[in-house]
């Protein structure tokens, strides 16, 4: 069998390796590094396709240099997306998805969804959540709607149109203050975003919010007191560094 060299975000191999595992066909599974990780497949390449936590996939025989397959490139795996310049990454989406622990049947929304990257990474791990995607940016609705994104309501992320406690998981991908918004701007946004996330949070609910504005949102999560970070994970692409929070209630 060749062996394939799968590489992901920066920060994300574990979760790669994780879901490798659990394919059957997938065989002699090992993280080379935070961004690769190796293995070899005994049969078709259907999970390999279906899989969308990596970027690029290579093929070759040991001690030689692997070639990527474009039998499995990025439109096969994601299809085709408008995307602005400020749009999540989609493998990106997919780890946030996979820390929110996403199951079908939940509620989720995106407060900041964009052009609905992340709302459709909601539906390709659990097709039976209900998932919501609200921006202020009417343009950006737009193209969401033509990424056959749903339930979309044009809205402020400080102000959504849910009822307390009425929702499973937040996940988004907060405005880092450069190309959306500006370091001043987040200095008002990311509290009233978290209070906005703890009122609409259901009891055992989950938030992953993703930013590179970083010190300002830790800041805004220890004077707001009623959601604690459990988790975080850094992330490297393309030249940023944003780091995931994913939050709880206090008990």
């Amino acid at each position: 069998m060749p062996h394939l060299v799968l590489r992901t975000i920066d920060g994300a191999a574990d979760l790669l390796l994780e879901e490798l595992r659990a394919m059957p066909s997938v065989r002699s599974i090992c993280q080379l590094s935070a961004e690769t990780v190796e293995c070899a497949v005994d049969g078709p390449w259907d999970e390999l396709v279906a899989c969308t936590l990596y970027f690029t996939i290579a093929v070759g025989d040991p001690g030689r240099p692997a070639v990527e397959v474009s039998s499995l490139s990025w439109m096969r795996r994601f299809g085709r997306l408008e995307r602005l310049p400020w749009s999540t990454n989609p493998v990106v989406a997919e780890v946030l998805v996979r820390l929110a622990k996403v199951r079908p049947g939940h509620r989720v929304v995106d407060p900041f969804c964009g052009t609905g990257t992340i709302l459709r990474a909601v539906r390709r791990r659990a097709p039976g959540a209900h998932v919501i995607g609200t921006d202020h940016d009417p343009r950006a609705l737009e193209i969401a709607s033509r990424n056959q994104a749903h339930d979309l309501v044009e809205a402020k992320a400080d102000a959504l149109p849910l009822k307390n406690r009425s929702v499973d998981r937040v996940v988004t991908n907060l405005p880092f203050g450069k190309q959306v918004g500006s370091h001043e701007l987040n200095r008002t946004l990311y509290p009233a975003v978290l209070r906005e996330v703890d009122r609409v949070l259901a009891a055992d609910g989950r938030a992953v919010l993703l930013t590179e504005d970083k010190r300002l949102l830790q800041n805004a999560i220890q004077r707001h007191r009623a959601l604690k970070v459990v988790r975080q994970r850094l992330l490297k692409y393309n030249g940023a560094t944003p780091t995931a929070y994913v939050l709880t209630r206090v008990r």
